[in-house]
């Protein structure tokens, strides 16, 4: 049986971005949040970094900053990389898949990633979906 590796955060952004190119010409955006666990007494911060990858890290680049309240659903990565001085270190993130902006005007704008498609279609499959996405719009009783 395959699991589930999903997190959603609601949050705010409690530093700038940090925005790099990749080797092969795309973008990494690195959000850092803060979420809020507990009540009352028990309340305390919970920090986080997500990374988001092409579109997201553009988007991210364009509209992102401190203070920023986000909406992000992601999973969760652990990855491991040793130190300039050969020190093994662990990290844990979120890699994004779908961010919103919370109280922007674009926030009813979500950010999804463009499939990928795994293996090629042919573009008489690509009309043919089309035109299956255009009657089931039709069949719409509203």
């Amino acid at each position: 049986m395959k699991g589930i590796n999903k997190a959603i955060i609601i949050g705010n952004v409690w530093k700038d971005p940090t925005i790099r190119d990749t080797k092969n010409g795309g973008k990494v955006g690195i959000v850092n949040m803060v979420t809020e666990s507990g009540t009352g007494e028990y309340a305390k911060p919970d920090w986080h970094t997500v990374v988001f990858y092409g579109k997201q890290a553009d988007i991210v680049d364009q509209y992102v900053v401190k203070g920023t309240n986000l909406y992000i659903e992601g999973r969760i990565n652990y990855r491991k990389y040793t130190d300039k001085s050969g020190i093994d270190k662990y990290v844990t993130e979120i890699v994004g898949g779908m961010l919103s902006m919370i109280g922007h005007p674009d926030a009813g704008k979500e950010v999804r990633p463009e499939p990928t498609p795994t293996r090629p279609v042919s573009p008489a499959v690509m009309e043919e979906m089309k035109e299956v996405k255009r009657e089931a719009h039709d069949d719409i009783p509203f």
